[in-house]
């Protein structure tokens, strides 16, 4: 064989097992997982074809189901509801206009849902009972027989039909078993009828289940609704349901009334007692301090002058900010040579004149300038007289200016003025201050106790006048009357509730069983999940075994079933050994899958048989090194195992077994320490390139990845991955587990394939794939 093979038949460098794979290997860790659970959400389309394919069974159940609820429900006694109808006015009609104790119904729906639950409560229903003596009614004391001495339980009702359809063994059989079944439920039924209370308590019980008490949300009527067997026991029940409502309120208006009244009365009684001591102390007050009465409006005569005071001084203030600003306008502009701008001095209608008299002036100067010279006696008259308005103008401005001074001057002495006369107001204020507010306190109280004292003597008359009076917020708008027809059990709702409650658990079963079928059935399938070819759909056997060359008869159906199973493992083989990019097919082939029992062994063996059966040189190593199976599946006993050939015990002359002439095997054998250590150390690695170079396919079969790293390591001394799922077994998950260990260091996967195909079951889905055409030519055993 090739030179790299060591003296005896073993392999180099196995005295050490040292790795040469990254440390990534040795680390079964997970890659990134991709939404592929999302891509796989059943579309509308898709469910409505799961539904299809399970038709008859769908079907069974909803008429099943539809059956069997509609006769359910029909078996039953009628029932018949009567309704009546409470209104709740919230105008509540005031009498002689006092207000009652018990405020009146507020519109909110929260108020409305509370009067709601006082009609359906259990004290009101206790009421109803003894109204209408339903504690003797067998309808609704479950201790009573019925009036006939028959049982009436519904377990018998509803089976009494089915025990006549059954054959008489049957139906003694069925009978025996109701009457137990039935005594089960009226097992006590003997002590409870002895003790009264416990009836009791049951009638109130099975009263509130056929009472209903409900509003609309949207008006101020309480719909009272009663079920009975009896019409017109169903009218009675609803109205006196409704009568028992309106007496509550009447009683609970005059109790509550009544506790007010006593309530009152002792507060009226302290009131009064509280005035007379808070007179008392304000007249021993004043007779102290020798204090007149206050002024009507409670001010004295310094808090009045102080007042005013505080009102000139408000305008004082604001005449003296206003001259302020005037004096200071009036002296930017005349600092700015520009007097003519101050207010005063435009609003003087001297100035106005005097002002007109030099705008004349200065036009006449004007046009004798342009008829005499500047020396003519008339010139010389018009520049002295405009000169002397000039000055007169400006006497006027100043006069004005100086009457600013003067404003301001005067309103500064009013202010300082009004100050003063507030702070001595405020010095002789500060003298009575305290015995002010003494007294004022004291009369806040007497008038706190007044106003408390006149408030309880009105409401204390007011309740005592409708201390008798009932409720006028609620009356029974709509008795009840006997009803016509049942309201239960009816046909259309029997059919309705049946057929909906079928179909919804029929599809819910099918949905279930097709869920609880979460492994992959087609190649478009496997190749939307992973994202890899799908290399073929291998057929299930009826045992693991090698299918090549078995001696079968041609026409019998076994051997019909071996060709569709050779059909598959040549399509694999095609698509396995096809060329990659780079143009050279890839030579190592690496077998593995998920978990044990994909058939992983037996694709791996067929493989090679079929590889072989072209002329290739073919290895087939078992590098599943914990559970070893190649030499058992094609039986025959290996005389050792790679795990001797690595370690130099055995050599490799010695260890292959030549299955055909063209297919060598290395067996293995179970019980192999440090498998890992074994599969990523330097001889493995050495064993894989002398194989590469004598042989011209080797096809190894590893442990699944999901319970070892063995495959991981592997992976890189491999030219392609074949990844075996089983069909509709292995989870979606697991395999998807198994393809993210693989990418974790980064191998690719070269293709997958469905092993252990159920071809007559692959059928029914209707995929037209391999399997299917498989199934047409070779027929499943029965």
């Amino acid at each position: 064989m090739n030179s790299s093979i060591g003296k005896g038949g073993t392999l180099p460098g196995h005295e050490a097992h040292a790795s040469v794979l990254p440390d990534s290997l040795l680390q079964s860790g997970a890659g990134d997982s991709s939404d592929v659970r999302g891509r796989q959400e059943a579309t509308v389309f898709a469910t409505l074809a799961v539904l299809w394919r399970r038709k008859l069974l769908l079907l069974a159940i909803i008429l099943l189901g539809t059956a069997t609820i509609t006769y359910v429900m029909q078996s039953l006694k009628p029932m018949y509801r009567a309704t009546a109808m409470v209104q709740l006015d919230s105008r509540r009609v005031e009498l002689a206009e006092f207000k009652s104790v018990v405020s009146n119904l507020t519109p909110e729906a929260p108020a409305v849902r509370s009067e709601v639950s006082i009609v359906g409560s259990r004290a009101l229903a206790e009421r109803v009972v003894e109204k209408l003596g339903l504690q003797n009614d067998p309808e609704f004391n479950p201790t009573l027989k019925a009036p006939d001495g028959t049982d009436d339980h519904w377990l018998k009702r509803v089976t009494k039909a089915g025990v006549g359809a059954l054959p008489p063994e049957g139906n003694d059989v069925l009978r025996q078993i109701v009457q137990q079944a039935t005594a089960l439920f009226r097992a006590d039924d003997g002590s409870l009828a002895r003790d009264p209370n416990q009836a009791r308590l049951l009638t109130i019980d099975t009263l509130l289940r056929r009472i209903e008490a409900r509003n609309d949300d949207r008006s101020y009527t309480i719909i009272i609704e009663a079920s009975s067997v009896d019409p017109a026991k169903a009218a009675a029940i609803a109205n006196a349901f409704g009568q028992a409502y309106l007496d509550y309120r009447t009683e609970m208006n005059r109790d509550l009334t009544e506790r007010v009244n006593q309530w009152l009365g002792g507060r009226l009684i302290e009131a009064r007692e509280a005035v007379r001591s808070a007179e008392e102390a304000i007249r021993s007050f004043r007779k102290e301090n020798s204090l007149l009465e206050l002024p009507p409006d409670g001010r004295n005569m310094v808090q009045q002058q102080m007042n005013e005071l505080a009102t000139q001084l408000t305008a004082a203030q604001a005449q003296k900010a206003a001259a302020e600003a005037r004096v200071r306008q009036a002296r930017e502009q005349t600092a700015a040579n520009n007097a003519a701008a101050i207010p005063e001095v435009l609003a003087s209608p001297l100035i106005q004149k005097l002002r007109e008299a030099e705008a004349m002036l200065e036009r006449r100067l004007a046009e004798l300038q342009q008829v005499y010279g500047d020396k003519h006696q008339d010139i010389v008259n018009l520049r002295r007289g405009i000169g002397e308005l000039k000055a007169r103008i400006r006497d006027e401005v100043g006069k004005i200016q100086k009457g600013l001074d003067a404003d301001l001057e005067v309103a500064r002495i009013r202010e300082a003025s009004l100050l003063k006369s507030i702070a001595d107001l405020q010095e002789q204020q500060k003298g009575i201050e305290a015995t002010g507010i003494r007294l004022r306190d004291l009369e806040r109280a007497a008038d706190a106790h007044r106003t408390l004292y006149r408030s309880l003597a009105e409401r204390y008359e007011q309740t005592m006048a409708l201390k008798n009076t009932g409720a006028l917020d609620a009356h029974l708008s709509a008795p009840a009357l006997p009803p016509i027809r049942p309201a239960f059990p009816q046909l259309r709702m029997s059919l309705g509730v049946g057929l909906i409650g079928s179909t919804a658990l029929a599809v819910a079963l099918v949905l279930l069983l097709e869920r609880l079928s979460s492994g992959l059935r087609t190649p478009t399938q496997v190749e939307r999940a992973t994202g890899v070819p799908c290399l073929g759909m291998v057929p299930s056997l009826p045992r693991n075994e090698a299918a090549w060359n078995l001696p079968l008869h041609p026409d019998s159906r076994r051997a019909r079933e071996i060709g569709a199973f050779r059909e598959a493992i040549q399509t694999v083989r095609t698509m396995a050994c096809m060329p990659r990019k780079r143009g050279t097919p890839p030579k190592v082939l690496l077998v593995t899958s998920s978990i044990p029992k994909e058939g992983k062994s037996v694709l791996a063996a067929n493989l090679a048989r079929s590889l072989a059966g072209l002329g290739l040189n073919t290895l087939l190593i078992d590098a599943d090194f914990r559970r070893p199976s190649i030499a058992k599946l094609l039986g025959y006993q290996p005389q050792g195992s790679v795990t001797d050939l690595l370690d130099g015990r055995v050599g490799i002359d010695d260890l292959i077994h030549q299955e055909t002439t063209n297919l060598g095997v290395l067996g293995n054998a179970v019980g192999t320490p440090n498998a890992h250590d074994r599969i990523s150390s330097q001889a493995m690695s050495d064993l894989i390139g002398w194989a590469r170079h004598n042989y011209d396919v080797v096809v190894i079969d590893s442990a699944p990845v999901m319970l070892f790293s063995d495959a991981l390591a592997l992976s890189f001394l491999a030219d392609s991955v074949i990844y075996v799922v089983r069909w509709q077994h292995t989870p979606l998950d697991t395999v998807m587990a198994g393809f993210n260990k693989l990418k974790s260091v980064d191998t690719a996967v070269g293709g997958v394939v469905l092993s252990r195909v159920v071809a007559s079951k692959h059928v029914k889905y209707g995929h037209k794939d391999d399997a299917y055409y498989y199934a047409l030519h070779a027929p499943a055993r029965h």
